[in-house]
């Protein structure tokens, strides 16, 4: 469960070895922070901002004690949330159904509603799973998520999410013309740890469309804006890099150059081993398997989101 602000700010304060009266400083009284850690008590953000910078801290620092490595996102709670009911792509799809038809009248849950819908698309279009999601569901569905996206000026971590989430629904140039205004949409607002985390998944994903779409020159393009993403602001994250080399290696497979395909790809599989990457590595394995052996057939996708 996660811990409450108070309780994260107590955390912080004792690993740090600070009295309550340092913590405090002239923003509150001992008797006040004392409650507030305890949860008898609320901060306004003003005093919340003083006590941290008190105890040498920060909003972004007490998150990450208060959610214990779990996602600050709310699209990827929304996720894990359905995963918990489902380990196949088939009882994941069943879950995300039975959430979009519970979700499918109430206004206050619209982010469950989407966030739910794009993975039924998703999971019944990339595995044929059925039931497939009713084309007039699809079409109400999508409308509502770009309508929504139009609307706001500035994006945060969930416009970007809802964004990937839809990026198989969109056509191949459309969705290669947004994907620049939706990165610096979010540029200027995120976090950078936010912003690092989601642009990778979102050059990923689109990559992945495009080259199982054989559109290679969309999918060269969005490599070289992978590229410069990397050059100029990732350069200190490794997935993101291996997944760059991966996906060159992809491209070499669609371009009737399997053997160096290969040997990109086990390439990008070798710096995940360095790294200790394992849930990379299994899953570009498992990848570089399925390109191996389906890449020259017709109708071969293989797109992440």
């Amino acid at each position: 469960m996660m811990m409450t602000a108070g309780q994260a700010v107590r955390q912080i304060r004792l690993d740090k070895h600070m009295a309550l009266r340092e913590a405090a400083g002239e923003a509150i009284s001992v008797a006040q922070l004392s409650r507030f850690e305890t949860d008898r008590q609320d901060l306004g953000i003003n005093v919340l901002l003083q006590v941290l910078t008190n105890i040498n801290s920060n909003i972004t620092e007490m998150r990450h004690v208060q959610l214990a490595g779990e996602s600050d996102i709310a699209v990827d709670r929304l996720v894990a949330q359905l995963k918990t009911q489902g380990k196949s792509p088939a009882e994941l799809a069943m879950a995300a159904q039975a959430d979009l038809q519970k979700y499918a009248h109430d206004p206050t849950r619209r982010l469950e509603r989407l966030v739910a819908g794009a993975l039924w698309i998703y999971l019944t279009e990339s595995y044929g799973i059925q039931p497939a999601i009713p084309a007039d569901s699809r079409r109400r569905l999508v409308a509502e998520a770009q309508g929504y996206l139009g609307r706001v000026e500035t994006w945060g971590v969930t416009e970007l999410s809802l964004y990937n989430l839809y990026s198989p629904t969109l056509a191949d140039d459309d969705l290669f013309t947004l994907m620049k205004p939706a990165l610096s949409r979010g540029k200027s607002y995120i976090g950078l740890y936010e912003y690092f985390k989601i642009v990778p998944f979102i050059l990923n994903t689109n990559f992945s469309i495009f080259v199982s779409h054989n559109r290679l020159d969309l999918a060269t393009a969005t490599l070289r804006m992978t590229e410069d993403f990397l050059a100029d602001e990732g350069s200190g994250i490794v997935a993101p890099r291996i997944f760059y080399i991966f996906n060159q290696g992809l491209l070499l497979f669609k371009q009737d150059q399997p053997a160096a395909g290969r040997q990109k790809c086990t390439e990008a599989i070798r710096v995940a081993r360095i790294f200790d990457e394992d849930p990379v590595i299994d899953l570009l394995t498992k990848r570089l398997q399925k390109w191996e052996n389906h890449y020259q057939e017709a109708g071969f996708t293989d797109i992440l989101i």
